[in-house]
């Protein structure tokens, strides 16, 4: 090895070190300033996990009795329930499986600090490899990812389904980076569907529509700066499809379910001029989020419910705003100076064609760049007529706040800021600026007012004990009454059980908490259900729902809302013993799991296949 060899290694290796130490000071940073919500004193949480909790520990019961098998339905809550075809279910995902493995408090907060450093690393690769920034542009992006105010806010409230959002980036890396076969293509577009298919499995939601809106528009970036249009369509198709294919079971479970249910009843807010949507959403993405609540809540109109801090948590922080302004004054100044005049002549034009199917290109590009950005301030936007058509388009019609759109934003911010900084010449001002932008980014972070999460009542400690004696094996569950609410005494005090919480006293909640229903259960219905025992008979019928009527009323003869027959005991006995009880579903849905199950072993077959000829290729080289 010659000395300008040795002199690399260790450059790269003092660089790599350095990397992973400043993630790792990131990553304390921002772990240790959550903590102390994990849970606030008290055992009281932020008021979602009163929905998030309860789902957890039926996810473990029936895991328990179960394991792996699709949990269809559940009879904790509402009087008997979809489980598996509500959108926001979350058996097959990472927050369920730690809750089961390390409890459901340790769960939020390990979801919180993993998709924190999904986040960064999704950013630093990208950039590195797609974008082909030097390291410090990286570490910008995905330093200003992990420290956005979304996910951290929005998991102290218990929104844990928005987790899933720090993939973005990695869709994104896996549908542009370069691959030097159509085999290593093929992969890269198979983990991405892989990816788009948790989006599904792990609640995202509605909100996947935005998902995929923030990585198209990473790739029409990418392919702006020269990026293949073809291969990143042709991975996109390809990631789709399997995606489609992977939770196919789930969408069309989930879609049967809310056929019932339309949720395009609700007012949808905006601003009443361009003027007050800027403010919004610049306040949303800049500002503290109880400090943009002050700025941007006063500017919205038709407001049907108020908008509470956490809704505006899409902050970078203040230093990035300043960071990013002087990045553009920059460029716009070095674009503003005359350029200098070349003395050795010019070469001509011999391809006007293809210099004009270029420029065409480009524009193409830049347009569907630019409608990208708009959309979520446009949705943003009142006035009766904008909203009138807004409540025609399907799912994004079930909307009631359009807010949440603005994380569309996140990860082209913070990509464009690093782009920014890597052609600003800045040299080594450029360390210096990521430094000083990401300490006041810490900064802020760890001192800005956050009287509102720190005052959040959900009180979650008969979940967290249920929870707990059900892994020691002194808690089984079963449903064996209704009720609205309930207590139980733990050393002689009462801890009284609101909400979803009375599953643990075996009291399925009768006006539950399920969104699916409306926010106020505007769409549900507590005919006929009397509190007392759930196999209690009554002209004909028993005391619980039958969850499968919900989602498969015509295959199993009755409506959405219907109870057990008395001639179903044996159904609703297995059903309140969390086990699986029989049902027919519908066509779709039988084709739809057939899908599901093909899809996930071929996927399987395919990566198995791909990393043993990756595993025999790099020995042959060996």
């Amino acid at each position: 090895m010659t000395l300008p060899d040795s002199l690399k290694d260790f450059v790269e290796e003092r660089a790599s070190l350095l990397l992973w130490l400043t993630f790792a000071l990131l990553l304390v940073a921002i772990s240790s300033t959550f903590k102390v919500f994990f849970p606030l004193p008290g055992g009281l949480m932020g008021h979602d996990f009163s929905l998030q909790l309860p789902a957890w520990l039926e996810g473990h019961i029936w895991f328990a009795n179960n394991g792996l098998s699709i949990p269809w339905f559940s009879p904790s809550f509402c009087a008997g329930q979809p489980f598996f075809p509500d959108p926001q279910s979350v058996y097959y995902s990472f927050p369920q499986f730690f809750a089961i493995w390390w409890g459901p408090i340790a769960a939020a907060y390990l979801t919180l600090c993993i998709s924190a450093g999904v986040f960064f690393w999704g950013g630093y690769v990208l950039m590195r490899k797609v974008f082909l920034t030097g390291p410090v542009a990286a570490v910008l992006t995905g330093g200003m990812l992990m420290f956005n105010g979304f996910l951290p806010h929005h998991t102290v409230v218990g929104h844990l389904t928005y987790h899933g959002f720090a993939l973005a980036p990695w869709i994104a890396l896996l549908l542009l980076m370069p691959a030097r076969s159509i085999l290593n293509q093929a992969a890269a577009s198979v983990l991405a569907g892989v990816m788009l298919a948790y989006w599904v499995h792990s609640g995202f939601g509605t909100l996947i529509l935005a998902g995929v809106l923030s990585v198209f528009l990473i790739g029409v970036l990418q392919c702006l700066r020269g990026g293949s249009i073809a291969q990143f369509l042709a991975r996109s198709t390809l990631a789709g499809l399997v995606g489609l294919a992977l939770s196919a079971s789930k969408l069309v479970a989930s879609f049967s379910f809310l056929a019932q249910f339309p949720r395009t009843f609700y007012q949808l807010p905006g601003a009443p001029s361009l003027g007050d949507a800027l403010a919004v959403m610049g306040s949303a993405l800049f500002l503290p989020s109880q400090w943009a609540y002050e700025v941007g809540l006063p500017r919205l109109t038709n407001m049907q419910f108020s908008l509470a801090p956490h809704e505006w948590a899409f902050n970078f922080g203040m230093a990035s705003a300043v960071l990013l302004a002087a990045l553009i004054s920059s460029r716009v100044f070095r674009l503003a100076r005359p350029a200098r005049h070349s003395t050795t002549g010019t070469v001509a034009d011999t391809g006007t064609t293809s210099s004009n199917q270029k420029r065409a290109r480009q524009l193409v590009l830049l347009a569907l760049l630019i409608l990208g950005l708009v959309w979520p301030l446009a949705f943003n936007y009142y006035s009766p007529e904008w909203a009138a058509f807004v409540k025609t388009i399907p799912l994004i019609n079930t909307a009631s706040t359009a807010l949440r759109w603005a994380i569309v934003y996140i990860p082209i911010i913070a990509i464009g800021t690093g782009l920014l900084l890597e052609h600003a010449g800045w040299r080594h001002w450029g360390t210096a600026a990521v430094a000083a932008c990401l300490l006041g980014t810490l900064i802020q972070t760890s001192t800005e007012p956050r009287e509102f999460y720190l005052e959040q009542a959900y009180d979650a400690r008969s979940i967290m004990l249920a929870d707990r004696m059900l892994g020691d094996g002194h808690f089984k569950g079963e449903i064996t009454q209704l009720g609205t609410g309930g207590e139980i005494r733990v050393n002689g005090e009462k801890w009284p059980l609101e909400q979803n919480n009375t599953l643990v006293a075996g009291i399925s909640q009768v006006f539950c908490y399920n969104p699916v229903f409306g926010y106020r259960l505007e769409k549900f219905s507590a005919e006929n259900l009397k509190t007392g025992s759930v196999l209690a008979e009554r002209d004909g019928f028993l005391n619980l729902k039958n969850p499968a009527c919900y989602v498969y009323p015509k295959e199993n003869n009755c409506k959405p809302g219907d109870l057990f027959r008395a001639d179903q005991k044996v159904e609703a006995t297995q059903f309140i013993n969390f086990k699986p009880f029989a049902f027919n579903i519908s066509k779709s849905q039988e084709w739809a799991n057939l899908a599901t199950e093909a899809g996930l072993g071929l996927v399987a077959l395919f990566l198995l296949a791909w990393l043993w000829l990756a595993v025999r290729s790099r020995g042959a080289k060996t």
